[in-house]
């Protein structure tokens, strides 16, 4: 008499096979995830510091007043690392550092672990669509050793924002 009972499962060849294609698709699948997120990182980093900058020339341009963005840690003073949180306030006495009177318009949470960097300690708006500073470049650096990702936004003398991709235009040395 034989036994017609039906056997599921795989055999040792089906899942080395299986096995053999996921470790192919997992390594080519893993480095691109790898700069997906970089490029993503620094895409975030670098609209929020513009949505910050044209907040701040809005602002003093409508309301007709002078208006500051600058790195702070404590929310209170300004600092020169632009890995910081940034505040942006209405500069009523023009001395560029928040007072108890001042308004804060906007507190922009940063991401901190890239580099970033400024030419400026913070950048002033005047209520003559100016910026109170010549121009200033910000510069943001996912890592030492590859500049692929590294962005600049650049701020004219005028307030106006551009963003640099140029790799040769970027400096992301300390």
């Amino acid at each position: 008499m034989q036994n017609n009972v039906r056997r599921s499962g795989f055999t040792i060849i089906e899942l080395l096979v299986t096995l053999a294609l996921f470790s192919i698709i997992a390594t080519t699948v893993t480095p691109s995830l790898g700069n997906f997120y970089k490029r993503n990182r620094v895409a975030s980093i670098v609209n929020n510091h513009i949505s910050a900058i044209q907040l701040a020339r809005h602002t003093a341009v409508s309301e007709n007043v002078f208006v500051v963005v600058c790195p702070s840690s404590d929310m209170q003073n300004c600092e020169d690392d632009w890995a910081l949180s940034k505040i942006v306030f209405v500069d009523e006495d023009g001395d560029g550092s928040l007072d108890g009177n001042e308004e804060i318009i906007a507190n922009i949470e940063m991401v901190n672990d890239y580099r970033v960097a400024s030419t400026r300690d913070s950048l002033r708006f005047a209520p003559f669509n100016t910026a109170q500073n010549n121009t200033a470049t910000i510069t943001i650096c996912p890592d030492e050793e590859t500049t692929v990702f590294s962005r600049a936004i650049v701020i004219s003398n005028v307030g106006r924002v551009r963003l640099e991709k140029d790799q040769a235009e970027i400096d992301c040395t300390d």
